[in-house]
């Protein structure tokens, strides 16, 4: 059964209207905090009244959920993992996945860093923001027991996933830290992947 048209526009601005109060929701939040950001100054950059955010989330706390939820990208991690797989060659597929984990790091390091500083308080938020991470390694460690039974590689698959996802986390989100000037993305991830693979090929 197909939407009539009138339907179809409904659930269209209904829609448009969730993407809106989400994205003022990711801006105020990653400006100033959970505490600092309030429902009606997110309503208000939303162009939406306070009464329409609450219809759409019910209250502050479900809000900021469905944003982490929302910006998460935890669905893309079964895409990103498949056109890996297309690829030949481990070392070529860890790139190209690194390549990927690079870029959604730095499209999401606002939202990282701040759940990262208010996870106690809110710890609630901080499972939402590590949906997407914790899904990810789930998948990467199946791929990593894969190459430890073929002989490729050695050690205990999820260690290794953690360790690979953690290489990448920590060139992200700690570069800000370190002087100099931005290294060039494919030299960054082409040493790391030689760094792990080495580390971790059989002897």
């Amino acid at each position: 059964m197909t939407l009539k048209e009138p339907e179809a526009i409904a659930k269209s601005g209904v829609e448009e209207t969730r993407l809106r109060i989400l994205a003022a929701a990711r801006k105020l939040y990653a400006e100033r905090g959970s505490r600092g950001t309030t429902t009606r100054e997110v309503a208000d950059l939303a162009g939406v009244n306070e009464a329409t955010l609450f219809r759409h989330f019910g209250t502050k706390q479900q809000l900021l959920a469905a944003m982490y939820d929302h910006f998460s990208e935890a669905s893309a991690y079964v895409s990103i993992l498949e056109r890996m797989l297309e690829i030949s060659g481990m070392e070529a597929q860890l790139r190209f996945l690194g390549a990927e984990a690079i870029e959604s790091l730095r499209r999401k390091e606002d939202l990282i860093k701040v759940s990262m500083a208010e996870e106690i308080a809110f710890p609630e938020a901080g499972t939402c923001a590590w949906r997407a991470p914790v899904a990810g390694k789930l998948m990467l460690t199946e791929y990593m027991r894969e190459r430890v039974e073929a002989g490729e590689l050695q050690g205990d698959p999820e260690t290794l996933a953690r360790i690979f996802m953690s290489l990448f986390f920590a060139y992200v989100m700690a570069n800000r830290i370190w002087s100099g000037e931005e290294r060039p993305r494919d030299s960054v991830v082409q040493t790391i992947v030689d760094t792990f693979v080495n580390g971790a090929r059989p002897r």
